[in-house]
């Protein structure tokens, strides 16, 4: 387990919300809160309510506004995911505990690579997002500092990480030092929040796809792995595997009770933030004078748009690959030997079979299953937005 979930553990422990399934300390809790409250308050307090003042008071066109949703819009959006853990914080310490147990129980060998397998692939989704992750931060801190510099003079110290509206004066020393390096603290933090949440869920949820195929494994081997007419064995085990598909199935509600809200909201940001991402592309290349356009600028920009569309990807291929899983129980026991035992007996198998036709899901607010066809179909919405929003551009500079 902590091969899997390590680097989200770390990163969730930075944010104060990582859900420690071994018994804690009361210093332990009490740190872990004092670190939440502290991290929530500096990022509401340096960027999330003075850059929605400047939206309010100070954007005046229609670039201004873009230009603040864009940065404004996932920053809160990480917030609100960092405060949605540590309110879910009971439940996802139970489902943490549950993986526990599942690695720390008898596992046979065949079983352990299974499982090992997804653990791989678990880690290498969030090696992949967090590395992904500090590439943003540097080019989005290297656009900005180089932006400051060029409007910097002798008399002004540049502008903030953030344009952002604050009730004092942020152009003397120290308020300006102290006010930015406040924003970078933020902008770390909820760039870590936005990434181990997601890759955190993708951990449960191959964790889980990893037991449905254990499980699946065990429905093939049913019947050869019990003696000829020693049926009450075949029940026993039939029982156990049907216990705990069901258990399986109790993990599957819970993943999906705390994350479906946080997740429908994430579809319409990444909607969202493809557009207005892509708009800024655009249109900061389409400039007339190209030295206006730093490298370091269009850089930020593709890796921007990618890490946006990444994360989401990763929502629908964890939810195909548990859709695929939970339906392929039914195959699984369609495959073992059922004509081998007497009709009473293989009858019983028809109610597993009809039971794995109810998948386990992941959805977007309940409305709709994460798929990899919902991806595509989200892309397709994001582009027509976007295209919508360089229409209103031209029409805007027509009308001039």
């Amino acid at each position: 387990m902590d091969f899997a979930m390590g680097w989200n553990r770390f990163n969730l422990t930075l944010l104060g919300v990582y859900p420690e399934p071994r018994k804690m300390s009361r210093n332990s809790r009490l740190m872990s809160s004092l670190i939440f409250w502290f991290t929530t308050l500096v990022t509401f307090t340096f960027i999330c309510a003075p850059q929605t003042a400047n939206l309010i008071l100070k954007s005046t066109s229609l670039d201004e506004v873009i230009e603040n949703l864009s940065i404004n819009i996932p920053i809160v959006f990480a917030l609100i995911k960092q405060i949605v853990l540590r309110y879910y914080k009971k439940a996802l310490t139970e489902l943490l505990g549950e993986m526990l147990a599942d690695w720390s129980g008898p596992i046979g060998d065949q079983d352990r690579e299974t499982m090992l397998r997804n653990a791989r692939l678990s880690r290498a989704i969030s090696i992949v997002c967090s590395t992904l992750t500090y590439f943003m931060l540097l080019a989005f801190v290297s656009l900005q500092v180089w932006s400051n510099a060029e409007n910097a003079s002798e008399t002004d110290l540049g502008g903030l990480l953030h344009p952002a509206t604050f009730p004092y004066e942020t152009s003397k020393s120290p308020n300006y030092e102290i006010t930015w390096l406040g924003q970078l603290m933020g902008t770390v933090l909820t760039a870590i929040c936005y990434s181990c949440f997601d890759t955190f869920l993708a951990v449960l949820v191959l964790h889980l796809c990893g037991q449905l195929t254990v499980l699946g494994t065990a429905l093939e081997d049913l019947v050869n792995a019990t003696r000829r007419n020693d049926y009450k064995t075949f029940e026993q085990r039939l029982s156990s595997i049907v216990n705990r598909h069901n258990h399986l199935s109790r993990f599957a509600v819970i993943v999906e009770d705390c994350f479906n809200i946080t997740l429908l909201v994430q579809t319409l940001i990444c909607t969202a933030m493809f557009c207005l991402t892509g708009y800024r592309m655009i249109t900061s290349v389409d400039r007339e004078d190209e030295a206006d356009v730093p490298i370091v600028g269009i850089i930020f920009f593709i890796i921007h748009v990618i890490y946006t569309m990444l994360h989401l990807f990763i929502y629908c291929y964890v939810g195909e690959t548990l859709l695929g899983q939970s339906t392929g129980i039914g195959l699984s026991t369609y495959h073992c030997n059922w004509y081998d035992l007497p009709s009473r007996r293989a009858v019983l198998l028809m109610i597993v079979i009809r039971r794995a036709n109810v998948s386990f899901q992941i959805t977007a607010g309940k409305f709709s299953p994460f798929s990899l066809e919902f991806f595509n179909a989200v892309l397709k919405t994001s582009a027509g937005y976007l295209s919508v929003l360089l229409a209103m551009k031209d029409r805007l500079v027509e009308g001039k």
